[in-house]
C-alpha cells in the first residue's frame, strides 16, 4: 500500500542548514544573470552563459561587481549600471539553458503551492512530502486527459482513510523550467483533493533545501 498525503510541508518542515536563497535569472547589458545569494556574504552569478561563479560582496568577476545582498535581494553594478534585483519564487537553468533548480516561497500557512503541467496540460500542486507518489484527482485526471483507467488499480493509504485509484506513468511533469520525465503517479478514485500533490515521486529527483519560507529545489545530476 502507497501512503499518499500524509502531511504537506508545512513551516516545521526540517530543511538542510545553509543560507543560500535564489533571485530571479535576469539579463543586463552584460548577460548577467544572478541564479542564488547567501545574505551579506556573497551572489553566485551566470556572466555570459558560463559556469556560475560566487563573487563576494565587494568583489569584481568580469566587470560584475557585488555591492550588498541581504534577504530581501541582491545589488550588482554591471557595466558601471547598479542594479537591485528582487527575491522572487522562479526556476533557474544552469548554462547550458537546461533547468537545474526551481525555488517556492511559503503561503501564510507554511505550504508550497506551485503551477506546473503534466503532460503539456496546467495543473496546480501542493509540496507534500509525506506522499510516496505524485498524486491527481479524478476531475483532474480526466481535465488533462489522462487515460488513468488504463493504469494499475491500486488501493492506497491517504490522511482521510483508504482510497481506490489507479497507478500511472505521467510522461512530463513540469514545475518552472524543470521538466521531469517517466514520473510514477496515483489518480485517486475520489475528488476531494483540491490540487495535486507533489509527491516523492517527483521530489526525489532533487535535493531540497529549506530557509526559512523559500524552499529550493536543485535537480540532482
Amino acid at each position: 500500500m502507497r501512503r499518499v498525503g500524509a502531511g504537506w510541508l508545512g513551516a516545521g518542515w526540517p530543511g538542510a542548514a545553509g543560507g543560500v536563497l535564489l533571485l530571479p535569472v535576469l539579463c543586463l547589458a552584460a548577460d548577467v544573470r544572478v541564479v542564488a545569494v547567501t545574505p551579506g556574504r556573497s551572489a553566485d552569478v551566470v556572466i555570459d552563459r558560463s559556469a556560475p561563479v560566487t563573487i563576494e560582496v565587494g568583489e569584481t568577476v568580469d566587470g560584475v561587481k557585488l555591492l550588498s545582498t541581504d534577504r530581501s535581494g541582491a545589488v550588482l553594478a554591471v557595466d558601471g549600471v547598479t542594479k537591485t534585483l528582487p527575491l522572487v519564487a522562479t526556476a533557474v537553468g544552469d548554462a547550458t539553458g537546461t533547468s537545474s533548480s526551481v525555488t517556492l516561497d511559503a503561503d501564510a500557512r507554511g505550504q508550497f503551492f506551485t503551477s506546473g503541467t503534466v503532460n503539456g496540460r496546467s495543473m496546480r500542486f501542493v509540496v507534500d512530502t509525506g506522499a510516496t507518489l505524485t498524486t491527481l484527482s479524478r476531475a483532474d485526471a480526466q481535465r488533462i486527459g489522462l487515460d488513468y483507467r488504463r493504469g494499475t488499480p491500486v488501493r492506497t493509504g491517504t490522511a482521510n482513510g483508504v482510497v481506490n485509484g489507479w497507478r500511472v506513468s505521467l510522461d512530463a511533469l513540469r514545475v518552472g523550467d524543470t521538466t521531469v520525465r517517466d514520473v510514477d503517479a496515483i489518480v485517486v478514485d475520489n475528488d476531494t483533493l483540491p490540487v495535486g500533490l507533489l509527491g516523492m515521486s517527483f521530489l526525489g529527483r532533487f535535493d531540497m533545501q529549506r530557509q526559512g519560507p523559500t524552499l529550493v529545489l536543485r535537480r540532482r545530476r
